[in-house]
């Protein structure tokens, strides 16, 4: 067998297996299923409610903040210097509050969102293995890392709607 015969052999077995191996690839848009997971809804509304107090408190400590601070700019002049003095401590002190308070709440909040986001990729990563599993794909690529494909490859409506039966 010539040189030649053997290149062609071979790429023509490189060919066959590529393409009996891109028959078994699909995609899915791991943002598309996040987005339409009806558990999104549920897990940002349980964490609007369980935060909603704090927040509350600090958006109110943050308008007091800011009244007293346009209150000493509009009233300094017509003000003593005690009453001044007072209502810069007031400010002060209302700020330390703030920040004490806004800080932690907000790394709570980053926390927690974690949390649930980890919680709800884990589904989607379990219903991305049950349809490959079902469908035979050999590997999934996440859309975004993908120039291209047909859209009979990508399987993100059938993740949704495994996903979406999880509670």
């Amino acid at each position: 067998m010539t040189l030649a015969k053997k290149i062609l052999a071979l790429t023509t077995g490189i060919l066959f297996s590529v393409t009996a191996w891109a028959e078994s690839i699909a995609v899915v848009d791991v943002q598309k299923v996040v987005a339409q997971l009806p558990q999104m809804a549920a897990m940002q509304q349980q964490l609007q409610q369980e935060f909603a107090g704090a927040a509350e408190e600090v958006e109110k400590l943050k308008s007091d903040i800011q009244f007293n601070m346009e209150k000493f700019q509009r009233e300094s002049m017509t003000m003593s210097q005690e009453q001044q003095d007072k209502l810069r401590s007031d400010i002060e002190t209302m700020q330390q509050s703030y920040q004490a308070k806004a800080q932690p709440l907000q790394e709570n909040i980053r926390r927690r969102q974690a949390e649930e986001r980890n919680k709800i990729m884990a589904i989607i990563k379990t219903a991305v293995d049950e349809v490959a599993a079902e469908k035979k794909i050999d590997v999934v690529f996440q859309a975004q890392s993908v120039a291209f494909v047909a859209p009979e490859k990508d399987i993100s409506q059938l993740v949704i709607e495994k996903a979406s039966k999880v509670k």
